[in-house]
């Protein structure tokens, strides 16, 4: 479905069907435990109660754990980005989405790109349209409405970093009139993170400091915080980066950074949030993803650089990555998530943000600010933690350098942050131009989808060189 269209709608209706597909998803689904009544699927009737509001938010959060740019198998954007980047190899002799992003061979008539697009906004609609039904219901509370409101603006402003990170310019979109999307015209990359930014600060004004989960798998004002602080560095804010930094860092009687090997387990202290499953007693799609027992490997493995680039005594190497023989050569995969299927109840949930990036935002902030002595402090929590010991370097180059260099071992094949780095930092060129024969500068950005520029000229030009 062509997000700016939406041909599905009545023009004469206020609101759409957000969570048209909710009766048919498992019942299973922690995010979905309300069905609607069949005979009134209509906006009004979403919004007459907090349970069915509640699953209207679900509803996003399922989509983008099994279908939308999250999940955590071949086609979500850690898998994608690592391989766009240097964090994996493809070996499969079939066609699977990340081949053509190891080839640095994406074009814009790109299935994949398509759906990456075309997904992120229909759930982008999703949190308009709970943000309007929110606001013109007169029967939930004020309360009630407070927190639906924060959280579907987080939600709103989390799937516009993902796009213009991905994309560059792209439409910032804040309604659901289908008339105004069908024509609506790009933003510059500036501009969407201002309008991130102002979503995120009146989030989190009205988001509530505790969880409504103690499982931790709705956003907090804690949550907030962490992506406005990562928002923050990426436009190069350091001053506020350190703010937000600092407001969830102190918040130690809620998050503690966990020993190396907890860290993803869904009782962490450091997460901020997750994901569940989608069914009771199960785990993750990172660990069926990237787990092989055979080799050669029969998808992707860890590039050996990678994994050649830890230091002697880094903890995380024998913790987070496994070694896979055929008696003669060995290849690497990701091992930060190791429970694979069904058991008796689920003790890996996908994470979305942990402590750990907050220290490391902070470090960079403040090396960016010249205060090296307190960079080099947060980057050193993180080694230390890792079982390293504190930086040799004193310098803003040196500490710059080891901090993204930390921040490569830290999150690796973790939703598109070892890309983003590169991206952001000016030596994605530098970097891939070496050990990627397929790479060119125009890779820094996606494509945007053909079918989306035939279908609303505005959105033209289409990022150069594609």
């Amino acid at each position: 479905m062509n997000v700016f269209l939406f041909r599905i709608l009545n023009a004469l209706s206020r609101y759409i069907l957000v969570i048209f597909s909710v009766a048919t998803l498992s019942s299973c689904d922690e995010f979905v435990t309300v069905d609607l009544p069949t005979s009134q699927l209509s906006g009004p009737t979403v919004f007459e109660d907090v349970a069915t509001a509640d699953a209207a938010l679900g509803y996003i959060y399922a989509k983008l754990r099994d279908e939308v740019l999250l999940q955590g198998n071949s086609s979500g954007v850690g898998c994608l980005m690592g391989h766009y980047a240097d964090e994996l190899d493809y070996y499969s002799s079939g066609n699977l989405a990340p081949q053509f992003f190891y080839q640095n061979n994406v074009l814009p008539t790109n299935g994949t790109i398509r759906t990456l697009w075309n997904g992120t906004y229909q759930l982008v609609y999703a949190a308009n349209a709970v943000i309007e039904g929110v606001q013109q219901s007169s029967s939930l509370s004020v309360a009630d409405k407070e927190r639906l409101l924060g959280e579907a603006l987080f939600l709103r402003a989390y799937l516009h970093f993902y796009l213009v990170n991905m994309f560059g310019e792209i439409p910032y979109v804040i309604s659901t009139d289908y008339v105004t999307n069908a024509s609506i015209s790009k933003s510059t990359v500036q501009d969407v993170y201002s309008f991130i930014s102002t979503d995120l600060q009146q989030s989190a004004t009205l988001i509530p400091t505790t969880y409504v989960s103690f499982e931790r798998t709705r956003p907090n004002k804690s949550v907030v915080y962490a992506l406005l602080a990562r928002v923050k560095l990426y436009s190069e804010d350091w001053s506020q980066a350190i703010q937000y930094a600092d407001l969830v860092i102190g918040s130690t009687s809620m998050y503690q950074l966990a020993p190396v090997d907890n860290v993803f387990l869904k009782e962490s202290t450091g997460t901020l949030l997750q994901l569940r499953p989608q069914f009771t007693g199960a785990n993750t799609l990172e660990a069926q993803n990237y787990t092989f027992t055979s080799a050669p490997p029969p998808t992707f493995a860890l590039t050996p650089a990678l994994v050649s680039s830890f230091e002697v005594g880094d903890i995380r190497r024998t913790n987070w990555i496994q070694t896979v023989t055929n008696g003669v050569d060995s290849w690497y995969h990701a091992y930060k998530y190791k429970a694979i299927g069904t058991t008796g109840s689920s003790v890996e949930y996908s994470i979305l943000l942990r402590l750990e990036e907050l220290y490391l935002i902070r470090a960079e902030a403040k090396v960016q600010m010249l205060d090296l002595t307190g960079g080099a402090a947060d980057l050193n929590v993180i080694r230390n933690r890792s079982g390293l010991g504190d930086t040799p370097f004193s310098n803003q180059p040196d500490l710059l350098d080891a901090i993204h260099q930390e921040r490569r071992h830290e999150f690796f094949t973790e939703l598109g942050h070892r890309w983003f780095d590169l991206k952001r930092s000016g030596t994605a060129t530098s970097v891939l131009g070496v050990v990627k024969p397929g790479w060119d500068t125009k890779d820094l950005l996606l494509p945007l989808p053909e079918s989306e520029l035939l279908l609303n000229p505005n959105l033209m030009p289409q990022n150069s060189g594609y």
